[in-house]
């Protein structure tokens, strides 16, 4: 179960992106050069010149220091420098943002998704609960929310926001595998096995599920039914390392060291660690 969670926890952040939005032009002289520079700022954005564009966007937020889409600029010069590598930055930027737009969804979601990258799960959860209070039925934030929720060991309210989502969109992907994770970690494998085989049902050729419900297959001793999935998801995603090593794991576990070698193997092929693949085959790394 360990070696899956970091599959889908790839889905949980893809959904923390902040929207890029415009900002709405000042209604005065300035208005031309902080039009164009806001144009031109944008455009170095989307071309991947991150320097030029956060040079641009500053120029603008002198050009006009109160214009009213400042809010959505200092968001943008968060969202580089997080991309840049500069966290406390980023913060500091989300900050000014939020202090001149408190309740403007993508900022909340984007200093959410830099706390949840920063393991601040407590100030995640607050950002998501922000924005909840006033779009209740916000689709990101209950996701996200919920995964925060589990990693917090919050089974109760985690279920409680995964729910509230799949009332809104029944067969949403990415709340059915929070909910079967939380229920499998809150001693509820019947409900558990039923949100995973219900991703399954809906998405056919989702890898990380098949071997999602291997690992629940394991823990209930159902083998052959584990391998079967195993071989299932490694042929819907042959290149995905995690694979390969959770299937050593089971083969280990099954007594079958010649494949569970092999496995491993493949996956320092695919890019595994070392000690990835001395754990998955119960060896210490050199």
């Amino acid at each position: 179960m360990k070696l899956i969670f970091p599959l889908t926890l790839l889905f949980f952040l893809s959904a923390a992106l902040p929207a890029q939005e415009s900002a709405p032009l000042p209604q005065h002289e300035d208005a031309g050069r902080y039009h164009q520079l806001v144009r031109d700022g944008i455009s170095a954005m989307e071309a991947d010149s991150l320097e030029r564009a956060e040079q641009l966007l500053r120029d603008a937020l002198r050009a006009d220091p109160t214009a009213q889409g400042n809010a959505i600029l200092w968001g943008h010069l968060a969202a580089i420098a997080e991309r840049t590598g500069r966290e406390h930055e980023a913060l500091e930027a989300y900050v000014i943002a939020l202090g001149l737009s408190p309740e403007t969804p993508a900022l909340l979601l984007g200093r959410a998704s830099l706390y949840l990258k920063l393991g601040n799960n407590e100030r995640a959860q607050t950002d998501y609960t922000t924005l909840l209070e006033q779009w209740t039925d916000h689709p990101e934030a209950l996701l996200l929310r919920g995964y925060v929720r589990q990693r917090l060991r919050q089974y109760r309210d985690a279920r409680t926001d995964y729910e509230h989502l799949l009332r809104l969109q029944p067969d949403h992907e990415q709340a059915l595998l929070g909910l079967a994770l939380v229920n499998d970690a809150d001693l509820r494998p019947r409900e558990a096995m039923e949100n995973v085989s219900r991703v399954i049902e809906v998405y056919p050729d989702h890898a990380d599920a098949y071997a999602l419900r291997a690992g629940m297959e394991v823990e209930r001793q159902q083998y052959e039914l584990a391998e079967l999935d195993y071989a299932e998801a490694i042929r819907l995603s042959p290149n995905n390392p995690s694979l390969y090593l959770a299937r050593a794991h089971f083969f280990m576990k099954m007594k079958r060291k010649r494949e569970a070698r092999a496995d491993a193997q493949r996956a320092a092929q695919l890019g595994a660690s070392a000690g990835e693949v001395a754990g998955a085959i119960s060896l210490r790394s050199k």
